[in-house]
């Protein structure tokens, strides 16, 4: 009798851990390292989502919608709704300095509160903020993210329109 215990509680433990290793298609998680204090590549982050708060996507497709939710010194609580499909995004960028004042890491992870768990763009949500805020160019730069912690990075399609939606607005 012990020994099916043993073994049932053996099936259930790796039951267990296969599901919190399956890749989650509802989150991407990306990190981002600079040789920098905190306080100008965080800085330069906000300034860049509050840019973006408008409506209006005048710099491309997913780039607006921004919302800055809470702010503090070491996190930042952001929801995205895509002005395309409705979908909505939260996202949270922890900021920490890794060992010394003079480095940071930004880690974000966004959730898909959606039904459509996942997207091309997923990524790109996270990304594209980094990217237009100049921090790519930052000293020290280095960007931490692959499949297995965000399903849509390997589809991803940043910084590129899509021409087949403006093709049918004109048809």
């Amino acid at each position: 009798m012990a020994a099916r215990a043993l073994l049932a509680a053996a099936g259930f433990l790796q039951l267990l851990l296969f599901a919190s290793s399956a890749v989650d298609p509802s989150k991407c998680i990306a990190i981002w390292t600079f040789r920098l204090p905190c306080s100008g590549p965080v800085g330069d982050l906000v300034n860049q989502l509050k840019t973006w708060s408008s409506k209006k996507c005048r710099d491309g497709p997913e780039k607006c919608n921004y919302e800055i939710i809470k702010e503090s010194a070491q996190s930042l609580k952001v929801k995205h709704t895509s002005p395309q499909t409705g979908k909505v995004m939260d996202i949270n960028f922890e900021f920490a300095p890794p060992a010394a004042k003079s480095f940071c890491k930004i880690k974000a992870i966004s959730t898909s509160t959606s039904k459509n768990a996942s997207s091309p763009n997923d990524y790109c949500i996270l990304h594209d903020p980094i990217e237009a805020s100049g921090l790519t160019e930052a000293e020290g730069y280095q960007e931490i993210c692959n499949k297995e912690k965000c399903p849509s990075k390997s589809s991803a399609h940043c910084d590129k329109k899509d021409n087949s939606l403006l093709f049918i607005h004109f048809l």
